[in-house]
């Protein structure tokens, strides 16, 4: 063979076989602790807490989304607020008050939240209500009411997806200018959900976290920590793929399980579709075995023609 042949094939295979094994990863919280989450492998990593504010734990922490920008955010369902989360130690930096008028400051909201590409950020309550919040004050301006229980926000470029759950087990599509909810499908699933927190990835793919607080009715037994789970977009349809194991202490510290899921950015490209490289990223492991393989061909030539 050719050795620029070799070497096109070489990289060819060495380029497959690492984007092959790319596992694709996303971040959640429970209570007031962030976990990187393995999607392929359903594993969850402990990063950290997001500590505290006035001596006050940063806790109920809801909707991770990653702006446009790069940065996590979260929500406080506890203490209504927006945060900035350190992807690297959980830590949450406070950015504002949400405001959200004619909400009890003490009532469990069930938040969601998720930014368009354009940068603006939406969130919704448990009970309906749909605001537009400035990411750099927290402040919020109502938008209307979804009518439907809405327990999980995600977007695929400029479009905004909701999840139901609760009794409510749909996907839907939201028009951010109206609060107008209108329905995909159903998940057809007959297990009592508590929260469904989804996240597309750079596939367009979408993802969801399960959680099961309080357990379903008639369960006598501890419910699963949390479960993942991926969406048809055309239909509705939710098929599990299964619990989310992590290290041993989650099911009695982290009883409440997972919410929201953050995977990428949202990106605006191509009428608001999340774009794709098709170009495969080499690894360090690749890169180095790549580089190995062409010093080894390149010795191998030489000493031939030296022979020669």
């Amino acid at each position: 063979m050719p050795l620029r042949a070799f070497i096109a094939a070489l990289v060819l295979a060495v380029a497959h076989g690492t984007a092959v094994a790319a596992d694709i990863v996303g971040y959640s919280e429970a209570f007031d602790t962030l976990f990187r989450v393995d999607l392929s492998t359903h594993t969850a990593q402990e990063l950290g807490a997001a500590g505290t504010l006035n001596g006050t734990r940063i806790g109920d922490l809801e909707g991770l989304s990653f702006g446009p920008d790069g940065n996590l955010y979260a929500v406080s369902d506890g203490l209504k607020i927006l945060v900035r989360i350190s992807e690297q130690t959980g830590h949450a930096s406070v950015i504002g008050l949400l405001n959200l008028a004619g909400e009890p400051l003490t009532a469990h909201l069930d938040l969601a939240m998720t930014f368009t590409c354009d940068g603006r950020l939406w969130l919704s309550a448990g009970d309906g209500n749909f605001w537009q919040v400035d990411p750099a004050t927290g402040a919020t301006t109502p938008v209307g009411n979804l009518g439907v229980k809405i327990t999980g926000l995600t977007s695929n470029g400029s479009t905004v997806y909701g999840t139901g759950s609760q009794g409510n087990n749909n996907l839907y599509k939201i028009d951010t200018a109206t609060a107008h909810a209108t329905l995909v499908g159903s998940y057809n699933l007959g297990t009592y959900v508590t929260t469904v927190s989804p996240g597309f990835d750079a596939t367009g793919k979408l993802w969801s976290i399960l959680g099961y607080v309080p357990p379903p009715q008639g369960t006598t037994t501890f419910p699963p920590w949390s479960d993942l789970a991926s969406l048809d977009l055309s239909k509705g349809t939710l098929t599990n793929t299964g619990p989310i194991t992590g290290p041993t202490d989650l099911q009695v510290d982290f009883a409440g399980g997972l919410k929201g899921l953050a995977i990428v950015p949202p990106v605006c490209s191509g009428g608001g579709a999340i774009s794709v490289d098709p170009t495969p990223s080499l690894s360090l492991q690749g890169l180095l075995t790549l580089a190995g393989s062409l010093l080894l061909l390149a010795g191998t030539r030489l000493r031939r023609r030296r022979q020669n």
